[in-house]
């Protein structure tokens, strides 16, 4: 294993959480309840948020250290890090968002906002993490 930026891997772990209000907020909250087929009200009933987005932030954790690992093999700034969070977007959440469209029945138009999100949310964490002094 790699001596990274736990600094940088703790920033870049509080990212994803930014850009998911924002994305799931007020630039495409509405368009994603509807592919959902719920309502806010629905959202809210039995929603645990420390357990929610607690968890998701050790997730996020998780994610940014993985990133750094990888980062750590490549000299560079914020090109690099954009690079490696789309090759992760590429080699990790494309497979998976086809299985839940493919085999489970998920509606593609869901699938392709959350995909966009987690392309966002990666390309971010990389460059946080590349760019850290």
């Amino acid at each position: 294993m790699h001596d990274v930026n736990l600094l940088a891997v703790l920033v870049a772990g509080i990212v994803p959480m930014i850009i998911g209000a924002l994305w799931y907020g007020p630039l495409f909250g509405k368009r994603w309840m509807a592919l959902m087929e719920t309502t806010e009200e629905e959202l809210r009933e039995g929603f645990n948020p420390l357990k929610t987005h607690g968890l998701g932030f050790l997730l996020s954790l998780v994610t940014a250290f993985v990133l750094a690992q990888l980062l750590a093999e490549y000299a560079g700034g914020a090109m690099v890090g954009v690079h490696v969070g789309l090759m992760a977007l590429v080699a990790f959440v494309l497979p998976v968002s086809h299985q839940s469209v493919a085999y489970e029945g998920r509606k593609a138009g869901l699938a392709w906002l959350n995909i966009l999100y987690n392309g966002v949310a990666l390309v971010a964490q990389g460059i946080v993490i590349a760019s850290w002094p």
